[in-house]
């Protein structure tokens, strides 16, 4: 197996135990707002999806040391934050909200370690963490009376619509100030500097705009601010 084929499965089997150890996690609030899920309807007991999750962390956090250390180091790094962030920190606005950002900009840092220059993966990774917090902030504003009463403590909730707004603002702006950097200083080519401008910046200004302006909602915000993160990813590509 190749070395970018068993990163991909290493990191597939990391996210699926996230996504169990997720569910085990918010059982008793599926068993009221999903009870035709697995674990709430008892088609799965709760003791094989522990098993389960662990079985997919260990597989995936070895499947990474069969390339280095170093991955098998970020892949159970990876397995802890996304434990952490089920368990507690998704209920704690901010601490979460950069945790998720952590884990995408991790995506890229993960692949970047095998190959022959692995500090070249820490630009992207940069993109990868502003793009998504950015994002996960905005979307805190999608739902603050619901998330307020489910005690989750969003940016929105905790400070005010216009304090996520504005962090979320502020995070796209430290992205936008960034996108110059490797054309103007590391040697990048301009179709770099093209599909950055007007596939990264652009959609992420105009959306920021728009939600100050009142003629966005967050939902759609965020759906634009997906763009900005593949469009980073071929921006180096072509780069």
């Amino acid at each position: 197996m190749s070395t970018a084929l068993m990163l991909a499965v290493s990191a597939a089997l990391v996210g699926a135990s996230g996504n169990v150890f997720n569910d085990l996690a918010d059982l008793e609030v599926d068993r009221v707002n999903k009870p035709w899920r697995p674990l709430p309807s008892g088609e799965i007991e709760e003791g094989e999806a522990l098993a389960a999750c662990l079985a997919l962390a260990l597989a995936g956090v070895l499947a990474g040391g069969l390339v280095s250390t170093l991955n098998l180091l970020i892949a159970a790094s990876a397995c802890a934050l996304l434990f952490a962030y089920s368990w507690c920190l998704k209920r704690k606005g901010f601490a979460g909200n950069v945790a998720i950002a952590l884990l995408s900009a991790l995506n890229i840092v993960y692949g970047g370690v095998a190959g022959p220059e692995p500090v070249a993966s820490l630009l992207p990774a940069a993109y990868a963490f502003l793009v998504i917090l950015a994002r996960e902030l905005v979307k805190g504003l999608e739902d603050v009376a619901g998330d307020a009463a489910a005690g989750i403590k969003t940016v929105a909730v905790r400070y005010g619509p216009g304090a996520a707004l504005k962090a979320g603002s502020a995070a796209a702006a430290a992205l936008v100030a960034l996108s110059p950097l490797p054309y103007a200083a590391l040697g990048y080519s301009a179709r770099y500097l093209l599909v950055a401008l007007l596939g990264v910046d652009l959609p992420l200004v105009l959306s920021i705009y728009l939600l100050w302006r009142g003629a966005l909602s967050a939902w759609s915000a965020t759906r634009i601010m997906k763009v900005p993160l593949l469009m980073g990813l071929v921006a180096f590509f072509v780069g």
